[in-house]
């Protein structure tokens, strides 16, 4: 069975319920906090485990203003949890998802069923089609249904561009780093 992301799972206003962390807290990790200083991948200092974050009331905005979709989408399960995928789904514009995987299991997101749900996702031929971008510690990936195209490190001044074109009739996907229009 396929997920699909809707509005309610964190393209438009967060729901009235959001699950709970838990345990989890692989944002901690796997996200890079500028205000803090923190590189992606390497936990904060502020984080202890079995108690979260000692600096959670006073936490800078990047921090506090965080929602990963795995508690904001109905449609992802239990096994989409963050500490227990080592998949960290977020976006950052509308029509993209970031998958940033846990540098410690780099190959998390090829295992079933997220491998599967994120070419799902991937398919441009819907009324409304996402890009999906799966990060590895400063790799980045494009996904489309029919495979992925590795952009290598990822360049932050850039942007992406991604979609298909014909050859021999038939389409073939392209991802590319552009420079980002001032």
């Amino acid at each position: 069975m396929s997920a699909v992301l809707t509005e309610r799972d964190g393209r438009g206003p967060a729901p009235p319920q959001v699950k709970p962390c838990g345990e989890c807290s692989l944002c901690c990790k796997i996200l890079r906090i500028n205000v803090l200083e923190k590189p992606a991948g390497a936990w904060c200092h502020h984080f202890a485990k079995g108690s979260g974050c000692s600096i959670h009331s006073t936490a800078p905005g990047e921090c506090r203003k965080f929602q990963c979709y795995w508690s904001i989408a109905d449609a992802l399960g239990e096994e989409w949890r963050p500490d227990r995928s080592k998949l960290l789904i977020w976006s950052n514009v509308p029509g993209r998802i970031i998958v940033d995987v846990d540098p410690s299991h780099p190959n998390a997101w090829r295992h079933e069923p997220f491998l599967s749900q994120l070419r799902a996702w991937a398919n441009r031929d819907v009324p409304a089609p996402m890009e999906v971008l799966v990060r590895i510690k400063d790799r980045m990936l494009v996904i489309f249904p029919e495979g992925e195209v590795d952009l290598g490190p990822q360049q932050t001044e850039c942007s992406i561009s991604s979609g298909y074109h014909v050859a021999n009739g038939r389409k073939i996907p392209y991802a590319q780093f552009v420079e980002a229009r001032a």
